[in-house]
């Protein structure tokens, strides 16, 4: 696939580089979320292969959307909602600012998930595990999910601050 992005785009790109050895794709939400690994590799490479990743600062809202991999996507620095969509692989995010919606979704792991400003709602998704998972600022929603049990509520609350309820019966 071949990413073509005028020299206003690429400037905005150079602007906002930096932060944690990741770009900044604020101003390319309006760009079709598919093509935003594709375009984070292509702005990689051309910059020497010192982009980790890329963060958006601001909301993002994909809800019922074919997306399947946001490979590169490491931090949101507003909510992400992801509720029902395709979106089967976040490997790489570890941040999210306020909430995160992945209701309904296929995801099975969030391998390097730290921190949740707001709510984190997994009702309805395959999640199984949370292994960096330390600080959820709002409710954590795992109603519904492999792992709802009230033994994994006592074991949720030792390993991570949640400063709302967790919402986990069936």
């Amino acid at each position: 696939m071949k990413i073509i992005i005028n020299e206003s785009q690429l400037r905005l790109i150079v602007e906002n580089e930096g932060e944690d050895n990741l770009l900044n794709f604020t101003g390319y939400k309006n760009i079709d979320p598919d093509e935003w690994d594709d375009m984070f590799k292509h702005l990689n490479n051309k910059k020497g292969g010192k982009y980790i990743g890329y963060y958006i600062n601001g909301d993002v809202k994909l809800s019922y959307s074919d997306v399947t991999e946001l490979n590169y996507l490491v931090k949101v620095e507003g909510s992400l909602d992801l509720n029902n969509s395709q979106i089967k692989l976040l490997p790489m995010l570890s941040y999210v600012g306020d909430g995160l919606d992945l209701m309904s979704t296929q995801i099975k792991l969030l391998p390097m998930l730290s921190e949740v400003g707001g709510f984190l709602s997994l009702y309805k998704s395959k999640i199984k595990l949370l292994p960096m998972l330390s600080y959820v600022g709002g409710f954590l929603d795992i109603r519904n999910t492999p792992f709802s049990t009230k033994t994994t509520e006592e074991k949720l609350r030792n390993k991570i601050e949640v400063n709302g309820f967790i919402y986990l019966w069936k």
